[in-house]
């Protein structure tokens, strides 16, 4: 059994546009060379396959009847050859890998949360990416993200940290609430924040120093580390407590818990997405990352940040 050689499929191009133009002077232009060099290729196949492919000369050109059925077998070849081909060179357009994502938790109750659409848009493109998606706490997520466990993450902003860039994504106003049977239940408004001050009142350790410094003057008797959390201890009706308005609302709505507008206390806060600065980064998410930044809504971005926040040249309105 014969193995196809590289001169063999040059050869086999050579006969094939030779077979489509009609004649070997017809197949000059297509092929960039002489009569007399087409006819030494066709020469040289018809050597190595051991019968004549056409019959040329003053007589005019035409196919053999094995040179026909050589055509059309040499055609599929050819085909399938590009094709191929063409699948490899894909590949460096092809996304492929691992993606590896964090986020803090209750974020996907914030109206705005961009991640789902993102991906969404994400899985439109050729790709063979394995998505990752992990839920933890800032510092966590943080950590990850500096000794390469994670490629991206989207949390809320506390501070800068050297080696991450933050690029916001979403805003979010954060309240004082009570629950049921907590003495305050009802008061819709304290115009000073000591009248709050003799109240078991939680602290988000998740917030680290930031709140502890925050809050010192607040009688503090319990933390949380998280959203759920937060909102257990609230609905004990025993603390006051700082909540998104996003994740406070149903229960607003339904009774068992109840807001206090306390202008002192209230805070809005950042979430980011939140990428390694130094490290390189894969084609994956070199599409993926404009991706969750398009998804960022406008209105999300009307509140004052700190001025080291990257934010998006453009969101959705």
């Amino acid at each position: 059994m014969g193995r196809l050689a590289d001169v063999d499929v040059r050869l086999l191009r050579v006969f094939r546009a030779v077979a489509e133009c009609g004649g070997l002077a017809a197949a000059q232009s297509v092929l960039d060379t002489s009569t007399s060099t087409i006819s030494l290729h066709i020469s040289e196949l018809e050597r190595r396959l051991g019968f004549k492919l056409c019959q040329r000369g003053r007589a005019g050109f035409e196919l053999t009847d094995r040179g026909k059925a050589t055509y059309e077998r040499a055609l599929r070849l050819l085909n399938t050859i590009d094709d191929n081909f063409n699948d490899i060179l894909s590949l460096k357009k092809r996304l492929t890998g691992k993606v590896r994502l964090g986020m803090v938790d209750a974020l996907m109750m914030h109206p705005h949360m961009p991640l789902a659409a993102a991906l969404r848009d994400f899985n439109q493109l050729d790709n063979d990416v394995e998505v990752q998606l992990m839920v933890d706490d800032r510092t966590q997520l943080e950590r990850r993200l500096l000794e390469g466990e994670l490629h991206a993450a989207i949390s809320t902003f506390v501070r800068p940290v050297a080696g991450l860039a933050f690029h916001r994504v979403m805003s979010e106003r954060h309240r004082v609430y009570c629950g049921q049977g907590h003495p305050l239940y009802g008061v819709t408004a304290v115009q000073d924040t000591a009248a709050l001050a003799p109240y078991p009142f939680i602290l988000r350790s998740y917030w680290g120093r930031t709140d502890a410094e925050r809050f010192q003057s607040m009688n503090i008797r319990a933390t949380a580390n998280n959203m759920e959390a937060m909102t257990c201890l609230l609905l004990s009706g025993n603390y006051l407590g700082l909540l998104p308005e996003y994740i406070a609302e149903e229960r607003v709505k339904s009774g068992t818990l109840h807001m206090i507008n306390a202008p002192d206390l209230e805070q809005s806060s950042h979430h980011c997405l939140v990428l390694p600065s130094t490290a390189s980064t894969s084609l994956a998410m070199e599409a993926l990352v404009p991706l969750i930044l398009g998804q960022v809504n406008e209105a999300d971005m009307k509140e004052p940040a700190p001025p080291f926040l990257q934010t998006p040249a453009r969101g959705r309105g």
